[in-house]
């Protein structure tokens, strides 16, 4: 039976493929799901073109070059630059596993990523589920969720007061989530913490 149960899997969300087509996401979830790279893109620039008619050319190349050789140099700095980014990259990719899972409402809407924030052994993304997904619907998706993040492995576990507040953990580390995951029982609100 235990054999049976992924082609069943399979089965279903080929059924529901033919049944249910994929929402568009609209502006205002476009603007939120690129705000990372719309912010690098647009602001950036501008912030730079106004610091240079503001400080002149060279102050600004001088703190750009500081900057980088800060977070080149400085282990900790690094680390949260390359923790943002891959908070930034598995938003975009549980995004695309629940959308190659069909992890849909009828309507063909996917759970909405509200924040990814990184962690000692990889990094966890707080996901909305819309009417008509659950928590289920994700962890018999874990298996593609973990391949879209390019991870060994994805735990899904409901928020203990909010049913519909999911936490995906993208496992890139195993042995530092079995050491960290008996502290972390309470785990933190979407809301509050460090990026994503």
């Amino acid at each position: 039976m235990r054999s049976e149960e992924p082609q069943l899997r399979q089965i279903s969300a080929a059924r529901r493929a033919a049944i249910i087509p994929q929402a568009r996401t609209g502006p205002l979830g476009l603007i939120w799901e690129w705000r990372y790279e719309i912010g690098l893109v647009l602001v950036v620039p501008v912030a730079v073109v106004l610091a240079v008619k503001i400080f002149g050319g060279g102050p600004v190349l001088a703190a750009v070059a500081l900057l980088a050789l800060v977070v080149g140099a400085v282990p900790v700095a690094r680390a949260e630059v390359w923790g943002w980014m891959r908070c930034v990259f598995t938003a975009h990719r549980v995004r695309s596993g629940c959308a190659e899972a069909l992890v849909v409402n009828r309507r063909g809407r996917a759970p909405h990523v509200l924040r990814t924030v990184a962690t000692p052994f990889g990094e966890r993304a707080w996901l909305w589920c819309r009417a008509g997904t659950t928590v289920s619907d994700l962890e018999g998706a874990a298996e593609v969720l973990a391949i879209c993040c390019l991870a060994p492995l994805v735990r899904v576990a409901a928020h203990p007061r909010h049913p519909a507040l999911v936490a995906v953990e993208v496992i890139r580390d195993e042995r530092a989530w079995a050491a960290g995951h008996g502290r972390h029982r309470h785990r933190e609100s979407p809301l509050s913490g460090s990026r994503g």
